[in-house]
């Protein structure tokens, strides 16, 4: 029988790659930006194809239309890749602009048996366990959910006296007692 800690303390640093890879997993598991990213893919490949083909039809710009076709196969190929250096390069950026005074973001966040208080030089904030939305649980990173602007990161690498364990505990506790969806997905992976 696993025994679940009353509370914990944590105190960690966080950085512009921890606040990317919220965004990042956001972003590869929201609906709406999975439809937009397959919308914009057909839509260039689309392009490319009819350009190419009333070229084809034209006897003097044949060869333009060969070379539409081309690249419209290339960018089939090439856009998985590139759609993801495009899109984490745009939040990369967009977090640089947005933060670039609050780094290091010192945290100190306790979890207790109802409570949930998160202490940053930006201000203090309490949560009870009932404002939590969901818990998702990554390969690197534990992320609490209030709403859709507030989430607390606790990255699973920082250095302090608390287990990853301990942590998983107290969040699956909030899970168990107060019915907060957790959900686990420790092989994701940007793409």
């Amino acid at each position: 029988m696993e025994v679940k800690p009353e509370s914990v303390t944590l105190e960690y640093e966080l950085t512009a790659d921890d606040f990317l890879n919220l965004q990042l997993y956001y972003a590869s598991t929201d609906e709406a930006a999975r439809k937009q990213r397959k919308k914009e893919k057909y839509r260039m490949l689309g392009l490319s194809v009819l350009c190419g083909l009333i070229l084809l039809f034209e006897g003097d710009y044949r060869i333009y239309s060969y070379l539409f076709l081309g690249s419209a196969l290339l960018f089939f190929l090439v856009y998985p890749w590139w759609s993801a250096w495009f899109y984490k390069r745009m939040y990369k950026r967009q977090i640089a602009e947005t933060m670039k005074e609050s780094f290091p973001h010192a945290t100190k966040l306790l979890l207790d048996a109802g409570v949930i208080d998160v202490d940053t030089k930006n201000g203090y904030s309490r949560f009870t366990a009932y404002d939590v939305k969901s818990i998702t649980e990554t390969g690197a990173y534990f992320f609490i959910t209030m709403s859709q602007f507030i989430t607390v990161i606790i990255p699973k690498s920082r250095k302090d006296n608390t287990t990853t364990e301990e942590v998983e505990s107290l969040l699956r506790a909030y899970e168990a007692d107060y019915k907060v969806p957790y959900n686990k997905n420790i092989d994701w992976k940007w793409k």
